[in-house]
């Protein structure tokens, strides 16, 4: 029931620190299991993701961000889920499973946490082996520009413009078992996909 109200405050927002441009709305499917996956810049990309995707997107977020003020609000707000460990937390994980299997959507930020430089660091596995398990379609979306909006450190937004392009949907195909190979190849894909959506 609070998901809207705060889709809306931040819309507010970020009119009001320049604004979001969004590229390729199109590729994200109106309904069914959906993983997003997404590079992080800055604090301020899992709100960009809520305010601009058409779907509503439970977070898979990293139990650091439920401590910082208003952040932790909306996160709330969104029903995000808090993962306790960077190696993953399983309780966490079954919950996102079973979002899935009602056909709802999930978002991931597999770096782990915010890139100190701005540039992509090497992909945790959690999302892969999510998707692996349920068969969730995976969509890679990029944000620029948070990281000039937010710097790492800061908590005083600045203005500027932020971007979002959306890529293709990859299809994914659901496995009873899951290997760790099978991991770094799709650690592999999606990184590209998104270094590809990044220099565009």
């Amino acid at each position: 029931m609070f998901y809207l109200p705060a889709k809306l405050i931040l819309r507010i927002f970020f009119y009001f620190t320049g604004g979001v441009k969004v590229k390729g709305l199109s590729n994200v499917p109106k309904k069914g299991p959906l993983i997003i996956v997404s590079n992080h810049q800055s604090i301020l990309d899992p709100p960009v993701l809520m305010a601009c995707m058409p779907r509503k997107i439970n977070f898979l977020a990293a139990a650091y961000l439920f401590r910082i003020p208003v952040l932790n609000i909306l996160l709330s707000m969104a029903g995000a889920i808090p993962v306790k460990s960077e190696k993953g937390d399983f309780a966490s994980f079954k919950k996102a499973l079973r979002i899935l299997e009602n056909g709802g959507v999930i978002a991931f930020f597999p770096e782990g946490g915010v890139s100190p430089d701005g540039n992509l660091r090497p992909f945790k596995s959690g999302w892969a082996y999510l998707a692996l398990k349920s068969g969730a379609p995976v969509l890679p979306v990029a944000v620029t520009g948070t990281r000039d909006v937010l710097p790492v450190g800061t908590y005083i937004p600045r203005r500027g413009r932020i971007e979002v392009r959306v890529g293709e949907c990859v299809p994914m195909e659901k496995k009873g078992r899951v290997r760790q190979e099978d991991f770094g190849e799709l650690n592999m894909i999606m990184e590209n996909r998104l270094k590809s959506l990044l220099l565009k």
